[in-house]
């Protein structure tokens, strides 16, 4: 039986509420329907518990008087997916045979030890200042560059690897599009050979199988790092066709990680990229702040800020930023303010991570620069809580050593 019938203007909204709870099999939808012809028909052989409606729909009044006759649950969709998935998770309980349920009652009757254990049993649960996440709503970010070699990479690696030291472990989607360079960045293909084994087929490349029109494996990820990589494996054969069906089943081709980075490159405005920025929670536009950059990109600029002014989630970053331009000057050029400033890293700091295969944001030097622009980032996607609870951890961890040398001082 159908639990939930989605009766939505576009499929896009469709995928992103279904995703969301592929991690609740009690939960069942309906296949995406898109008139209420289908609806009636499938109505005399299927049962639903729930039904989502978008008031954009023009058969919206025809589909709330059916579902109100039949007794259906409706709840309307208006843009707000937070608010639908949240209600979704109420009206839907989990069934009454369930361990983690059967714990959570017993922990509201009796707050005893063995409750306690049950109740913080899932995988993505924290706790922070006695307060426990049992999860964390599903974030999609595109991260894209104003011009070429403007940074998106780089700031979506040290951006992952943020959310990582702060024990959430997001995807690096990077698309098939210009000259993908994750996978020998971070030499996977090295990190893979190490074990001196024929390891042609240890890497599931996500695009690769979407292109070829396979069925797609569950928890196939390539994980490093704390890290989700759902990318392109170098070694295979170029991808030279991508289109937004394509895209749509990479981006959501992970249903346990929280948080989806998406690298596109200076891609923003590719056929299958352009219409995500209407259901993604967050863009990052990163920014080179090099005039020439900047005057080449100014068209594409123009069109993210009308995008911006039409309410689409779009946040500016300057990457690189150094003394050597004018502030003033420069944020009149850009017309907006940005979400935040990243300083220009040694280059050499970069070439040694990149060299050694791993994170640049590793290395102390990097972190100090980066660590406060890539926290007011995170902070667009994240509870407070979690980046504040490190911080706490680290002066806690500051001052006991303070008072251990105060001790052998004495």
């Amino acid at each position: 039986m159908e639990y939930v019938i989605c009766c939505l203007n576009i499929k896009e909204s469709y995928a992103r509420i279904t995703n969301h709870f592929k991690a609740h099999p009690y939960i069942g939808f309906e296949e995406f329907i898109g008139d209420i012809d289908e609806v009636k028909n499938k109505s005399l052989y299927k049962r639903w518990q729930l039904a989502v409606l978008d008031r954009k729909l023009p058969w919206f009044d025809e589909a709330v008087k059916f579902f109100s006759k039949n007794k259906i649950d409706i709840v309307y969709f208006n843009d707000d997916y937070s608010e639908v998935i949240s209600s979704i998770g109420r009206m839907v309980p989990e069934p009454a045979g369930d361990n983690t349920n059967a714990g959570k009652k017993e922990v509201a009757g009796n707050l005893n030890k063995e409750c306690r254990i049950r109740y913080i049993e899932k995988p993505t649960t924290k706790v922070v200042e006695k307060k426990i996440y049992t999860s964390l709503e599903r974030k999609l970010v595109i991260i894209c560059g104003l011009s070429r070699c403007a940074g998106s990479t780089t700031i979506s690696l040290n951006l992952a690897k943020y959310l990582s030291n702060l024990n959430i472990k997001p995807s690096v989607v990077e698309p098939p599009l210009g000259s993908p360079a994750i996978f020998n960045w971070m030499g996977i293909e090295d990190s893979l050979d190490g074990s001196g084994k024929d390891t042609s087929g240890d890497f599931y490349s996500y695009p690769h199988e979407i292109t070829n029109g396979n069925r797609i494996k569950s928890k196939a990820e390539y994980v490093s790092g704390g890290i989700l990589w759902i990318i392109s494996d170098d070694r295979r054969e170029e991808i030279r066709q991508w289109d937004y069906n394509k895209m749509l089943k990479l981006v959501y081709a992970s249903g346990t990680s929280p948080i989806t980075l998406i690298d596109v490159g200076d891609n923003i405005f590719h056929e299958s990229v352009k219409p995500l920025i209407s259901i993604v929670d967050q863009v990052l536009v990163v920014i080179d702040p090099f005039p020439t950059s900047c005057k080449i990109g100014s068209a594409r600029l123009s069109e993210l800020l009308k995008l911006k002014g039409e309410g689409y989630p779009i946040n500016f970053i300057i990457n690189k930023w150094n003394s050597g331009i004018d502030k003033d000057e420069f944020l009149s050029f850009l017309g907006v303010k940005p979400l935040a400033f990243i300083p220009a890293v040694d280059l050499a700091e970069l070439y040694k991570a990149n060299c050694k295969y791993v994170i640049a944001l590793s290395y102390r030097e990097v972190y100090k620069l980066m660590e406060s622009p890539l926290k007011k980032i995170s902070s667009l996607f994240i509870p407070q809580e979690f980046s504040s609870t490190i911080s706490k951890g680290k002066r806690t961890k500051k001052g006991f050593l303070s008072i251990i040398k105060k001790l052998v001082r004495v």
